[in-house]
C-alpha cells in the first residue's frame, strides 16, 4: 500500500494569487535547473538558483526537500490546485495596509474561513476608514462612509445639538 501523500500548507507570507503564481514559476525554474544538472550528469555540485522569501517560507512550513523530484512535483501540483481553486477575497482599504496587519488578517481568515484562502488588496481612498470586502458572490461595505450614510439622521441630529462657536 502506497503512503498517503501529506497535506501541504500555505505559509502566511503567501497571501494572493500573484504570490502563488510567483511560487509556481520559481519552483519550475528550480526544477529545470536540477533536471538540467541531472541530464548533463557532471560530478560538479549543482549551482542552485537564488530563492525568494516566499519559497523559503513554503519549504520551511512544509519541511520539504526540493532536491527530491517527487517533492517538487507534489509542490507544483499543490500550487496549481491552489491557483485554480482557492477561495479569493478582494479587500479594498483607503490606504495601503501594514504588513503586520495583513499577517494578522490572514491568520484569522485562514483559521475561520479556509486554510487555503487568498486575498487581493485594493485601494479606494474615497471610503474614508474601514474596508470593502468582495467575494465571487457577496459584497460587504464596512467603510466609515457607509456607516455614516446608514446613520445619517442620527449624525444630523447630533450635529444640530452642538452649539455654534
Amino acid at each position: 500500500m502506497a503512503p498517503k501523500p501529506r497535506e501541504l500548507v500555505l505559509p502566511l507570507l503567501v497571501t494572493s494569487p500573484v504570490d502563488v503564481g510567483r511560487l509556481l514559476r520559481e519552483v519550475e525554474v528550480l526544477d529545470n535547473a536540477l533536471m538540467a544538472h541531472d541530464v548533463v550528469g557532471t560530478d560538479q555540485p549543482v549551482k542552485m538558483p537564488k530563492t525568494s522569501l516566499l519559497i523559503d517560507a513554503m519549504i520551511d512550513a512544509n519541511k520539504m526537500n526540493l532536491i527530491d523530484p517527487v517533492e517538487r512535483q507534489a509542490l507544483v501540483a499543490f500550487l496549481q490546485t491552489i491557483h485554480a481553486k482557492a477561495p479569493v477575497l478582494h479587500i479594498s482599504f483607503s490606504a495601503d495596509p501594514a504588513p503586520a496587519f495583513i499577517e494578522k488578517l490572514m491568520t484569522w481568515l485562514r483559521r475561520e474561513i479556509s486554510d487555503q484562502l487568498l486575498i487581493t488588496v485594493g485601494l479606494q481612498p474615497n471610503i474614508g476608514a474601514g474596508c470593502m470586502v468582495r467575494s465571487p458572490n457577496k459584497f460587504y461595505d464596512f467603510s466609515l462612509r457607509k456607516n455614516f450614510s446608514n446613520n445619517r439622521e442620527l449624525l444630523m441630529e447630533k450635529l444640530r445639538e452642538v452649539p455654534a462657536a
